[in-house]
């Protein structure tokens, strides 16, 4: 676990990030600023310095969620739109990549949360934090909300959807929905859930999930309780993990380790030979809040 230092700017706000093992260092987006900031980290994984930034020139207003590497640059997604966009090392536009059209009425500030690339490079994976209208409410604490997860063939441009349902509300006070999404494999993502609650503080709760044609739901107008989910098998309870010599929590928090995370990528193998899983929170520039790297060894 690392802190980033809350006096540099480039700390604020980060969302989503990608490993880009041709640098051996983390992107990461700012939701709030069209930046791209590159942070390093020392072999141990364990401490991490910030790089270069980039600045992003996507022809029109972005709130950037998410991101992954690409051979001659980056694609990221932003809420703002919504859009998903091609750009360049330099953070110049490329391209717009399509969305299906539902996706104009995601609802405000709860829109495309997420970007992910299969460790092949040919399919993109995104989906909104909660339920497009057409597809029911957002989550309760007595039913979660349903999201359509996108995946996008960057080489024939074919978009398909699944269905994915979140678990319901730890509170009946809290925000809750999905983050971001990691691809473990061609065919398998980790989902990132995660949410707040005022005088409680935060959860975080990460599912794998293997695609199945059977929650294929691009053809469906409006998802309902009896559309198949994708079935989830629990990957990791942030609120569980535990480490000595935590610093105090800046805001109520069940357990000091929580923030608002908000960042998930597969990152490098480790020392000792495990692949890794990266999670970075977002301090949505607020005092009581923390700009948080965790990086996970996993065993499977």
């Amino acid at each position: 676990m690392f802190d980033l230092p809350s006096s540099d700017v480039r700390s604020r706000e980060l969302s989503g990030i990608a490993w880009d093992p041709n640098v051996k260092a983390l992107w990461a987006v700012q939701d709030e600023s069209a930046i791209i900031v590159r942070l390093a980290p020392n072999a141990a994984m364990n401490r991490w310095e910030f790089a270069e930034t980039i600045h992003v020139t996507a022809g029109g207003p972005v709130d950037l969620e998410g991101i992954v590497v690409i051979k001659d640059g980056f694609i990221v997604v932003s809420e703002e739109g919504p859009r998903v966009i091609e750009i360049s090392r330099t953070g110049q536009l490329v391209r717009e990549i399509h969305l299906p059209d539902r996706f104009r009425d995601a609802r405000h500030n709860k829109s495309l949360e997420s970007l992910t690339l299969t460790p092949s490079g040919r399919y993109l994976f995104t989906t909104t934090e909660v339920a497009l209208p057409c597809d029911g409410d957002i989550a309760t604490s007595d039913a979660g909300t349903r999201v359509r997860i996108i995946r996008i063939d960057r080489q024939t441009g074919e978009i398909d959807e699944y269905a994915y349902a979140t678990d319901p509300a730890p509170y009946a006070t809290s925000d809750w929905g999905v983050a971001d999404l990691a691809a473990f494999g061609e065919n398998e993502l980790l989902v990132l859930e995660r949410g707040w609650a005022r005088s409680i503080g935060n959860t975080a709760h990460i599912h794998r999930v293997t695609l199945d044609p059977v929650t294929s739901c691009g053809n469906v107008e409006s998802l309902s309780p009896a559309t198949p989910a994708l079935k989830k098998r629990p990957f990791v309870d942030l609120g569980q993990l535990t480490m000595r010599g935590l610093p105090a929590a800046k805001q109520p928090q069940a357990n000091p380790i929580l923030d608002n995370y908000e960042g998930l990528a597969i990152g490098p193998r480790l020392e000792d030979g495990r692949p890794s899983v990266i999670v970075v929170s977002d301090d949505n520039a607020h005092a009581n809040q923390v700009a948080r790297i965790l990086v996970l060894a996993c065993n499977t």
